[in-house]
Protein backbone atom coordinates (compact mmCIF):
# COMPACT_ATOMS: atom_id res chain seq x y z
CA UNK A 1 0.00 0.00 0.00
CA UNK A 2 1.07 3.54 -0.60
CA UNK A 3 1.64 6.47 1.34
CA UNK A 4 -1.22 8.06 -0.24
CA UNK A 5 -3.31 5.62 0.43
CA UNK A 6 -2.12 5.20 4.28
CA UNK A 7 -3.01 8.81 4.79
CA UNK A 8 -6.87 8.52 4.96
CA UNK A 9 -6.15 5.50 7.19
CA UNK A 10 -4.09 7.64 9.78
CA UNK A 11 -5.98 10.64 10.30
CA UNK A 12 -8.77 8.11 10.90
CA UNK A 13 -6.68 6.29 13.15
CA UNK A 14 -5.80 9.65 15.00
CA UNK A 15 -9.29 10.92 15.30
CA UNK A 16 -10.33 7.80 17.23
CA UNK A 17 -7.41 8.41 19.62
CA UNK A 18 -8.35 11.78 20.23
CA UNK A 19 -12.24 10.61 20.85
CA UNK A 20 -10.68 7.83 23.17
CA UNK A 21 -8.68 10.15 25.06
CA UNK A 22 -11.62 13.04 25.72
CA UNK A 23 -13.65 10.22 26.94
CA UNK A 24 -11.05 8.67 29.24
CA UNK A 25 -11.22 12.60 30.74
CA UNK A 26 -14.78 12.54 30.74
CA UNK A 27 -14.96 9.57 32.74
CA UNK A 28 -12.42 10.78 35.40
CA UNK A 29 -14.35 14.14 36.06
CA UNK A 30 -17.21 11.95 36.79
CA UNK A 31 -15.56 10.06 39.43
CA UNK A 32 -14.64 13.67 41.40
CA UNK A 33 -16.95 13.11 44.75
CA UNK A 34 -19.74 15.67 43.86
CA UNK A 35 -22.36 16.47 46.62
CA UNK A 36 -25.23 13.98 47.33
CA UNK A 37 -28.56 15.57 45.83
CA UNK A 38 -31.30 13.16 46.17
CA UNK A 39 -33.29 14.55 48.55
CA UNK A 40 -37.36 14.29 48.52
CA UNK A 41 -37.32 17.93 47.18
CA UNK A 42 -35.53 19.65 43.90
CA UNK A 43 -33.24 22.16 46.03
CA UNK A 44 -29.56 20.70 46.08
CA UNK A 45 -27.83 20.81 49.20
CA UNK A 46 -25.24 22.82 50.08
CA UNK A 47 -21.90 21.71 48.80
CA UNK A 48 -18.55 20.15 50.58
CA UNK A 49 -16.21 22.60 51.17
CA UNK A 50 -12.42 22.35 50.42
CA UNK A 51 -11.52 21.31 54.21
CA UNK A 52 -13.74 18.29 53.70
CA UNK A 53 -11.55 16.81 50.57
CA UNK A 54 -8.42 18.15 51.92
CA UNK A 55 -8.29 16.18 55.13
CA UNK A 56 -9.05 13.21 52.97
CA UNK A 57 -6.19 13.47 51.02
CA UNK A 58 -4.24 11.98 53.79
CA UNK A 59 -4.89 8.26 54.87
CA UNK A 60 -1.21 7.61 56.34
CA UNK A 61 1.01 4.78 56.57
CA UNK A 62 -0.21 4.49 60.36
CA UNK A 63 -3.31 3.26 61.16
CA UNK A 64 -2.84 3.85 64.67
CA UNK A 65 -2.69 8.20 64.73
CA UNK A 66 -0.27 8.35 67.82
CA UNK A 67 2.55 6.51 65.94
CA UNK A 68 2.32 9.07 63.11
CA UNK A 69 2.59 11.83 65.88
CA UNK A 70 5.62 10.14 67.52
CA UNK A 71 7.54 9.37 64.09
CA UNK A 72 7.54 13.50 63.43
CA UNK A 73 8.56 14.61 66.51
CA UNK A 74 11.61 17.01 65.88
CA UNK A 75 12.43 18.38 69.44
CA UNK A 76 16.06 18.02 70.65
CA UNK A 77 15.86 14.94 73.18
CA UNK A 78 16.26 15.96 77.03
CA UNK A 79 17.18 14.49 79.33
CA UNK A 80 16.37 16.98 82.67
CA UNK A 81 15.46 16.48 86.17
CA UNK A 82 11.98 18.48 85.51
CA UNK A 83 11.04 16.36 82.49
CA UNK A 84 11.96 13.69 84.64
CA UNK A 85 9.58 14.63 87.43
CA UNK A 86 6.78 15.25 85.11
CA UNK A 87 7.71 11.57 83.83
CA UNK A 88 6.91 9.86 87.45
CA UNK A 89 3.67 11.78 87.41
CA UNK A 90 2.39 10.56 84.24
CA UNK A 91 3.95 7.15 85.22
CA UNK A 92 1.32 6.74 88.11
CA UNK A 93 -1.67 8.39 86.24
CA UNK A 94 -3.20 6.64 83.81
CA UNK A 95 -6.66 7.67 84.08
CA UNK A 96 -5.76 11.21 82.99
CA UNK A 97 -4.17 9.89 80.10
CA UNK A 98 -7.26 8.26 79.10
CA UNK A 99 -9.02 11.01 79.39
CA UNK A 100 -7.27 13.59 77.56
CA UNK A 101 -6.61 10.51 75.04
CA UNK A 102 -10.74 10.38 74.58
CA UNK A 103 -11.17 14.05 74.63
CA UNK A 104 -8.64 14.50 72.05
CA UNK A 105 -9.94 12.60 69.57
CA UNK A 106 -12.17 14.77 67.43
CA UNK A 107 -9.92 17.06 67.31
CA UNK A 108 -5.91 15.22 67.05
CA UNK A 109 -6.40 14.12 63.46
CA UNK A 110 -7.17 17.96 61.92
CA UNK A 111 -4.42 19.23 64.08
CA UNK A 112 -2.05 16.82 63.40
CA UNK A 113 -2.81 17.08 59.65
CA UNK A 114 -2.57 20.80 59.64
CA UNK A 115 1.01 20.68 61.61
CA UNK A 116 2.59 18.07 58.74
CA UNK A 117 1.29 20.22 56.22
CA UNK A 118 3.04 23.45 57.48
CA UNK A 119 6.24 21.39 58.15
CA UNK A 120 6.38 22.08 62.10
CA UNK A 121 7.10 19.31 64.54
CA UNK A 122 4.31 16.63 65.49
CA UNK A 123 5.35 17.07 69.30
CA UNK A 124 3.04 20.34 69.03
CA UNK A 125 -0.20 18.21 68.54
CA UNK A 126 -0.08 17.35 71.96
CA UNK A 127 0.15 21.00 73.19
CA UNK A 128 -3.50 21.09 73.48
CA UNK A 129 -3.32 18.98 75.77
CA UNK A 130 -1.37 20.75 77.70
CA UNK A 131 -2.90 23.53 77.41
CA UNK A 132 -6.75 22.72 77.72
CA UNK A 133 -6.75 18.95 77.80
CA UNK A 134 -7.78 19.10 74.16
CA UNK A 135 -11.51 20.60 76.15
CA UNK A 136 -12.55 23.66 73.34
CA UNK A 137 -14.98 25.41 76.18
CA UNK A 138 -11.94 24.98 78.46
CA UNK A 139 -11.02 29.09 79.79
CA UNK A 140 -8.78 30.35 81.78
CA UNK A 141 -9.05 33.19 84.87
CA UNK A 142 -7.21 35.40 82.44
CA UNK A 143 -9.80 34.88 79.74
CA UNK A 144 -7.85 32.59 77.26
CA UNK A 145 -10.31 30.29 75.58
CA UNK A 146 -10.09 27.09 73.41
CA UNK A 147 -8.29 24.02 72.52
CA UNK A 148 -5.25 26.39 72.51
CA UNK A 149 -6.07 28.89 74.89
CA UNK A 150 -6.14 32.30 72.94
CA UNK A 151 -5.75 35.46 75.04
CA UNK A 152 -8.87 37.97 73.05
CA UNK A 153 -6.23 40.18 71.66
CA UNK A 154 -3.92 37.66 70.34
CA UNK A 155 -6.61 36.06 69.22
CA UNK A 156 -8.12 39.21 67.24
CA UNK A 157 -4.28 39.83 65.89
CA UNK A 158 -4.41 36.33 64.27
CA UNK A 159 -7.70 36.72 62.40
CA UNK A 160 -9.89 35.56 65.30
CA UNK A 161 -13.48 36.97 65.11
CA UNK A 162 -15.11 37.46 68.25
CA UNK A 163 -18.88 38.44 68.42
CA UNK A 164 -21.67 37.98 70.41
CA UNK A 165 -22.64 35.42 67.97
CA UNK A 166 -19.12 33.43 67.33
CA UNK A 167 -15.91 33.38 69.06
CA UNK A 168 -13.17 31.89 66.61
CA UNK A 169 -10.51 30.55 69.64
CA UNK A 170 -13.60 27.87 70.43
CA UNK A 171 -13.29 27.20 66.29
CA UNK A 172 -11.23 24.08 66.14
CA UNK A 173 -10.19 24.93 62.70
CA UNK A 174 -9.57 28.58 62.79
CA UNK A 175 -7.77 28.42 66.30
CA UNK A 176 -5.84 25.84 64.89
CA UNK A 177 -5.34 27.91 61.53
CA UNK A 178 -4.17 31.00 64.01
CA UNK A 179 -1.79 28.93 66.24
CA UNK A 180 0.25 27.25 63.26
CA UNK A 181 1.03 31.04 61.98
CA UNK A 182 1.61 31.88 65.34
CA UNK A 183 3.80 29.36 66.41
CA UNK A 184 5.55 29.81 63.47
CA UNK A 185 6.09 33.73 63.85
CA UNK A 186 7.59 32.68 67.17
CA UNK A 187 10.11 30.06 65.87
CA UNK A 188 11.30 32.58 63.22
CA UNK A 189 11.39 35.63 66.17
CA UNK A 190 13.57 32.77 68.47
CA UNK A 191 16.33 31.30 65.54
CA UNK A 192 14.57 28.30 65.23
CA UNK A 193 14.59 27.55 69.16
CA UNK A 194 11.60 25.13 69.90
CA UNK A 195 11.77 25.49 73.68
CA UNK A 196 11.98 28.86 73.47
CA UNK A 197 8.96 29.07 71.41
CA UNK A 198 7.11 27.04 73.12
CA UNK A 199 7.95 28.99 76.38
CA UNK A 200 6.80 32.50 74.37
CA UNK A 201 3.82 30.44 73.38
CA UNK A 202 2.68 30.45 77.00
CA UNK A 203 4.29 33.29 78.60
CA UNK A 204 4.70 35.73 75.89
CA UNK A 205 7.61 36.93 73.27
CA UNK A 206 7.90 40.04 75.24
CA UNK A 207 8.56 37.85 78.57
CA UNK A 208 11.00 35.62 76.64
CA UNK A 209 12.84 38.44 74.90
CA UNK A 210 13.82 40.25 78.55
CA UNK A 211 14.60 37.08 79.84
CA UNK A 212 17.37 36.48 77.73
CA UNK A 213 18.61 39.99 77.07
CA UNK A 214 19.06 40.10 81.19
CA UNK A 215 20.80 36.91 80.96
CA UNK A 216 22.82 37.84 78.16
CA UNK A 217 23.72 41.59 80.25
CA UNK A 218 25.04 39.46 82.95
CA UNK A 219 27.01 36.96 80.77
CA UNK A 220 24.41 34.19 81.54
CA UNK A 221 23.13 31.25 79.40
CA UNK A 222 20.15 32.06 76.95
CA UNK A 223 18.36 29.24 76.54
CA UNK A 224 15.21 28.05 78.11
CA UNK A 225 16.85 26.47 80.95
CA UNK A 226 19.13 29.25 81.92
CA UNK A 227 16.34 32.09 81.81
CA UNK A 228 14.81 33.33 85.05
CA UNK A 229 11.41 32.46 84.43
CA UNK A 230 7.57 31.89 86.27
CA UNK A 231 7.17 29.04 87.73
CA UNK A 232 4.10 28.08 85.58
CA UNK A 233 6.27 28.58 82.24
CA UNK A 234 9.53 26.82 83.72
CA UNK A 235 6.75 23.55 84.27
CA UNK A 236 4.84 24.00 80.75
CA UNK A 237 7.98 23.52 78.49
CA UNK A 238 8.57 20.33 80.53
CA UNK A 239 5.21 18.44 81.06
CA UNK A 240 5.39 18.77 77.09
CA UNK A 241 8.38 17.05 76.80
CA UNK A 242 7.64 14.43 79.63
CA UNK A 243 4.07 13.87 77.47
CA UNK A 244 6.16 13.79 73.89
CA UNK A 245 7.97 11.23 75.41
CA UNK A 246 4.99 8.95 77.03
CA UNK A 247 3.13 8.87 73.49
CA UNK A 248 5.88 8.12 72.08
CA UNK A 249 6.81 4.88 74.21
CA UNK A 250 3.79 4.24 76.64
CA UNK A 251 5.29 1.02 77.51
CA UNK A 252 8.39 2.05 78.80
CA UNK A 253 6.17 4.04 81.55
CA UNK A 254 4.17 0.91 82.08
CA UNK A 255 1.03 2.90 80.51
CA UNK A 256 -0.88 2.29 78.03
CA UNK A 257 -2.13 4.86 75.21
CA UNK A 258 -5.90 4.34 73.64
CA UNK A 259 -5.85 3.92 70.05
CA UNK A 260 -6.50 6.97 67.35
CA UNK A 261 -7.45 6.29 64.16
CA UNK A 262 -5.57 7.75 61.44
CA UNK A 263 -8.85 9.33 59.45
CA UNK A 264 -10.45 12.41 59.91
CA UNK A 265 -12.54 12.59 62.14
CA UNK A 266 -15.23 15.66 61.08
CA UNK A 267 -15.69 17.35 57.57
CA UNK A 268 -16.97 20.73 56.72
CA UNK A 269 -20.99 21.57 55.72
CA UNK A 270 -21.49 24.63 54.16
CA UNK A 271 -24.97 26.06 54.88
CA UNK A 272 -26.57 29.25 52.95
CA UNK A 273 -28.34 30.68 56.30
CA UNK A 274 -28.26 30.75 60.20
CA UNK A 275 -29.50 27.18 60.99
CA UNK A 276 -30.52 25.66 64.90
CA UNK A 277 -27.86 23.33 65.99
CA UNK A 278 -30.15 21.32 67.85
CA UNK A 279 -32.54 20.87 65.78
CA UNK A 280 -30.55 19.55 62.78
CA UNK A 281 -28.63 16.96 65.43
CA UNK A 282 -32.05 15.73 66.43
CA UNK A 283 -33.19 15.21 62.42
CA UNK A 284 -30.06 13.94 61.71
CA UNK A 285 -29.64 11.70 64.58
CA UNK A 286 -26.26 12.89 66.35
CA UNK A 287 -25.91 13.40 69.98
CA UNK A 288 -26.10 17.38 70.38
CA UNK A 289 -23.73 17.72 72.31
CA UNK A 290 -21.00 16.30 69.81
CA UNK A 291 -21.99 18.87 67.31
CA UNK A 292 -22.18 21.39 70.05
CA UNK A 293 -17.94 20.15 71.23
CA UNK A 294 -17.46 20.29 67.09
CA UNK A 295 -18.95 23.72 66.39
CA UNK A 296 -17.83 25.27 69.69
CA UNK A 297 -16.76 28.50 67.89
CA UNK A 298 -20.82 29.18 68.16
CA UNK A 299 -21.67 31.03 71.33
CA UNK A 300 -25.35 29.99 71.14
CA UNK A 301 -27.29 26.74 69.55
CA UNK A 302 -27.32 29.18 66.22
CA UNK A 303 -24.82 29.46 63.48
CA UNK A 304 -23.79 32.99 63.19
CA UNK A 305 -25.92 34.96 60.43
CA UNK A 306 -22.87 37.10 59.86
CA UNK A 307 -20.42 34.01 58.95
CA UNK A 308 -18.72 31.90 59.20
CA UNK A 309 -21.57 29.99 57.26
CA UNK A 310 -20.53 26.25 57.72
CA UNK A 311 -20.51 23.43 60.51
CA UNK A 312 -18.38 20.53 61.41
CA UNK A 313 -19.78 17.44 61.22
CA UNK A 314 -18.86 13.48 61.99
CA UNK A 315 -17.62 11.79 58.73
CA UNK A 316 -19.66 9.04 59.43
CA UNK A 317 -22.73 11.51 59.45
CA UNK A 318 -22.44 14.05 57.17
CA UNK A 319 -24.50 12.73 54.20
CA UNK A 320 -27.36 12.36 56.18
CA UNK A 321 -26.73 15.93 58.03
CA UNK A 322 -26.60 17.41 54.83
CA UNK A 323 -30.03 16.15 53.00
CA UNK A 324 -31.76 17.23 56.54
CA UNK A 325 -30.79 21.05 55.67
CA UNK A 326 -33.16 21.19 53.67
CA UNK A 327 -36.08 19.87 55.54
CA UNK A 328 -34.92 22.49 58.42
CA UNK A 329 -37.36 25.43 59.26
CA UNK A 330 -36.17 28.65 57.63
CA UNK A 331 -35.06 31.16 60.89
CA UNK A 332 -36.50 34.49 60.29
CA UNK A 333 -33.80 37.27 59.21
CA UNK A 334 -31.47 38.56 62.36
CA UNK A 335 -30.65 42.10 61.84
CA UNK A 336 -27.05 42.65 62.58
CA UNK A 337 -26.64 45.88 63.27
CA UNK A 338 -22.48 46.26 62.48
CA UNK A 339 -20.16 48.78 63.37
CA UNK A 340 -21.02 52.10 65.31
CA UNK A 341 -19.49 55.23 66.45
CA UNK A 342 -19.80 56.64 70.01
CA UNK A 343 -20.84 60.35 69.82
CA UNK A 344 -21.01 62.79 72.60
CA UNK A 345 -24.26 61.84 75.08
CA UNK A 346 -24.13 58.12 74.23
CA UNK A 347 -24.91 55.73 76.82
CA UNK A 348 -24.45 51.81 76.29
CA UNK A 349 -28.14 51.77 77.57
CA UNK A 350 -29.11 54.19 74.74
CA UNK A 351 -27.36 52.68 71.96
CA UNK A 352 -29.14 49.27 72.93
CA UNK A 353 -31.85 50.28 72.78
CA UNK A 354 -31.69 52.27 69.38
CA UNK A 355 -30.65 48.66 67.93
CA UNK A 356 -32.12 46.36 69.34
CA UNK A 357 -30.12 44.42 71.58
CA UNK A 358 -28.49 44.50 75.10
CA UNK A 359 -26.59 46.40 77.04
CA UNK A 360 -24.61 43.02 78.04
CA UNK A 361 -24.51 41.64 74.51
CA UNK A 362 -23.06 44.96 73.17
CA UNK A 363 -20.35 44.79 76.57
CA UNK A 364 -19.61 40.96 75.50
CA UNK A 365 -19.53 41.74 71.63
CA UNK A 366 -16.45 44.59 72.23
CA UNK A 367 -14.52 42.94 75.34
CA UNK A 368 -16.17 46.01 77.38
CA UNK A 369 -15.18 45.75 81.47
CA UNK A 370 -17.12 48.59 82.77
CA UNK A 371 -19.67 50.79 81.01
CA UNK A 372 -17.76 53.97 80.34
CA UNK A 373 -17.61 55.40 76.53
CA UNK A 374 -15.27 57.23 74.95
CA UNK A 375 -16.55 59.97 72.02
CA UNK A 376 -15.24 58.42 68.61
CA UNK A 377 -14.83 54.95 70.01
CA UNK A 378 -16.02 51.92 67.66
CA UNK A 379 -18.49 49.77 68.81
CA UNK A 380 -19.60 46.24 67.19
CA UNK A 381 -22.96 46.24 67.67
CA UNK A 382 -25.08 42.48 67.30
CA UNK A 383 -28.20 41.71 66.35
CA UNK A 384 -30.80 40.72 69.10
CA UNK A 385 -30.37 37.56 70.08
CA UNK A 386 -32.98 35.09 69.29
CA UNK A 387 -35.04 33.12 72.12
CA UNK A 388 -33.53 29.40 72.65
CA UNK A 389 -35.44 26.68 70.71
CA UNK A 390 -37.45 24.33 72.55
CA UNK A 391 -34.65 22.12 70.61
CA UNK A 392 -31.78 23.68 71.79
CA UNK A 393 -33.37 23.99 75.90
CA UNK A 394 -34.05 20.50 75.59
CA UNK A 395 -30.29 19.68 74.23
CA UNK A 396 -28.90 21.36 76.99
CA UNK A 397 -31.10 19.79 79.56
CA UNK A 398 -30.18 16.21 77.84
CA UNK A 399 -26.73 17.06 78.00
CA UNK A 400 -26.11 18.28 81.29
CA UNK A 401 -28.39 15.69 82.80
CA UNK A 402 -25.26 13.21 80.73
CA UNK A 403 -22.68 14.84 82.73
CA UNK A 404 -24.20 15.30 85.71
CA UNK A 405 -24.69 11.03 86.52
CA UNK A 406 -25.67 10.73 89.68
CA UNK A 407 -23.69 13.23 91.61
CA UNK A 408 -26.57 15.60 92.59
CA UNK A 409 -30.14 17.06 92.25
CA UNK A 410 -30.78 19.50 88.94
CA UNK A 411 -33.81 21.89 89.08
CA UNK A 412 -34.79 23.97 86.18
CA UNK A 413 -35.44 27.51 86.58
CA UNK A 414 -38.55 29.15 86.60
CA UNK A 415 -40.16 32.83 85.55
CA UNK A 416 -39.95 34.40 89.04
CA UNK A 417 -36.97 31.93 90.53
CA UNK A 418 -34.76 33.76 92.69
CA UNK A 419 -31.79 32.05 94.77
CA UNK A 420 -33.03 32.35 97.79
CA UNK A 421 -36.58 31.17 96.78
CA UNK A 422 -35.02 27.94 95.10
CA UNK A 423 -32.82 27.27 98.23
CA UNK A 424 -35.63 27.75 100.70
CA UNK A 425 -37.55 25.27 98.02
CA UNK A 426 -34.93 22.65 98.24
CA UNK A 427 -33.55 22.85 102.13
CA UNK A 428 -30.05 24.86 101.19
CA UNK A 429 -28.11 28.13 101.73
CA UNK A 430 -27.99 30.75 98.74
CA UNK A 431 -24.49 30.16 99.76
CA UNK A 432 -24.38 26.81 98.93
CA UNK A 433 -25.79 27.14 95.34
CA UNK A 434 -23.23 29.92 94.42
CA UNK A 435 -20.66 27.67 95.60
CA UNK A 436 -22.21 24.45 93.75
CA UNK A 437 -22.97 26.00 90.74
CA UNK A 438 -19.54 28.10 91.00
CA UNK A 439 -21.37 31.38 90.30
CA UNK A 440 -21.09 35.13 91.37
CA UNK A 441 -23.02 36.70 94.18
CA UNK A 442 -24.77 39.07 91.33
CA UNK A 443 -25.34 36.39 89.12
CA UNK A 444 -28.96 36.40 87.24
CA UNK A 445 -31.21 33.54 86.88
CA UNK A 446 -32.99 32.75 83.74
CA UNK A 447 -36.13 30.73 82.76
CA UNK A 448 -34.67 26.82 81.30
CA UNK A 449 -31.25 27.35 82.59
CA UNK A 450 -30.31 24.43 84.97
CA UNK A 451 -29.11 24.62 88.47
CA UNK A 452 -27.66 21.95 91.01
CA UNK A 453 -29.49 22.38 93.94
CA UNK A 454 -28.58 18.99 95.89
CA UNK A 455 -24.97 18.39 95.92
CA UNK A 456 -24.37 14.64 96.59
CA UNK A 457 -21.07 15.04 95.37
CA UNK A 458 -20.18 17.27 98.70
CA UNK A 459 -22.78 15.62 101.01
CA UNK A 460 -23.06 11.52 100.47
CA UNK A 461 -20.01 9.88 100.04
CA UNK A 462 -19.35 8.07 103.74
CA UNK A 463 -15.75 8.76 104.23
CA UNK A 464 -15.80 12.00 102.86
CA UNK A 465 -13.95 11.43 100.01
CA UNK A 466 -14.56 13.05 96.80
CA UNK A 467 -13.37 13.28 93.33
CA UNK A 468 -12.82 16.43 91.30
CA UNK A 469 -11.88 16.95 88.23
CA UNK A 470 -9.13 19.98 87.71
CA UNK A 471 -10.71 22.56 84.90
CA UNK A 472 -8.11 24.71 82.54
CA UNK A 473 -7.49 28.22 85.07
CA UNK A 474 -7.77 26.30 87.83
CA UNK A 475 -5.27 26.89 91.00
CA UNK A 476 -4.43 25.02 93.81
CA UNK A 477 -5.51 28.02 96.15
CA UNK A 478 -8.73 28.02 94.10
CA UNK A 479 -9.22 24.31 94.70
CA UNK A 480 -8.34 24.68 98.57
CA UNK A 481 -10.99 27.58 98.75
CA UNK A 482 -14.07 25.88 96.94
CA UNK A 483 -13.60 22.84 99.18
CA UNK A 484 -12.34 24.70 102.21
CA UNK A 485 -9.50 22.36 102.72
CA UNK A 486 -5.40 23.24 103.08
CA UNK A 487 -3.36 23.77 99.97
CA UNK A 488 -0.86 21.03 102.01
CA UNK A 489 -3.60 18.82 102.47
CA UNK A 490 -4.58 18.09 98.87
CA UNK A 491 -0.60 17.93 98.31
CA UNK A 492 -0.52 15.06 100.80
CA UNK A 493 -3.93 13.42 99.81
CA UNK A 494 -2.78 12.96 96.25
CA UNK A 495 0.96 12.67 97.11
CA UNK A 496 1.65 15.68 94.94
CA UNK A 497 4.79 17.07 95.87
CA UNK A 498 4.30 20.65 94.38
CA UNK A 499 1.55 22.78 92.23
CA UNK A 500 3.95 22.26 89.19
CA UNK A 501 1.97 18.91 88.79
CA UNK A 502 -1.10 20.33 88.41
CA UNK A 503 -2.84 19.87 84.86
CA UNK A 504 -5.98 20.11 83.40
CA UNK A 505 -8.05 16.83 83.15
CA UNK A 506 -6.69 15.44 86.43
CA UNK A 507 -9.02 13.43 88.82
CA UNK A 508 -7.25 14.73 92.49
CA UNK A 509 -8.90 13.14 95.79
CA UNK A 510 -10.40 15.33 98.09
CA UNK A 511 -11.11 14.29 101.77
CA UNK A 512 -14.19 16.99 103.20
CA UNK A 513 -14.00 18.68 106.71
CA UNK A 514 -17.29 17.83 108.67
CA UNK A 515 -18.39 21.55 108.08
CA UNK A 516 -19.27 20.74 104.47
Amino acid sequence: MNHQNRSPLLLLICFAWIIALAGCSTLKKTDEPVADTSTTEPATPPEESELGAKLREHTGDYGNLWEEIADGYSFPEISDAKVNKNLRWLSNNQRYLDRVTEQSKPYLYYVANELRENGLPMELALLPIVESAYDPFASSPSKALGVWQFMPQTGRNFGLKQNHWYDGRRDIVASTDAAVRYLKRLNTMFNGDWLLTIAAYNAGEGTIRRAIEKNRKQGKGTDFWSLPLSQQTQSYVPQLLALSKVIANPEKYDLELGEISNNPYFTTVNVSAPIDLAQAARMAEIDPKELRNLNAGYNKWITDPTGPHQLLVPVADAAQFTLNLDKLPKIATMQVAGDYKVKSGDTLGAIAKRFGTSVAAIQSANNLKSSQLKVGQSLSIPGQSPMSSPYAIQAEQEIAQRSQKNTGTYYTIESGDSFWTIARKHDTSVKNLLKWNELPANAKLKPGQKLLVVNKTATQPADNKITYQIKSGDTLHKIASKFDVSKKDILNWNKVKDESYIHPGQELTIYLTAKN
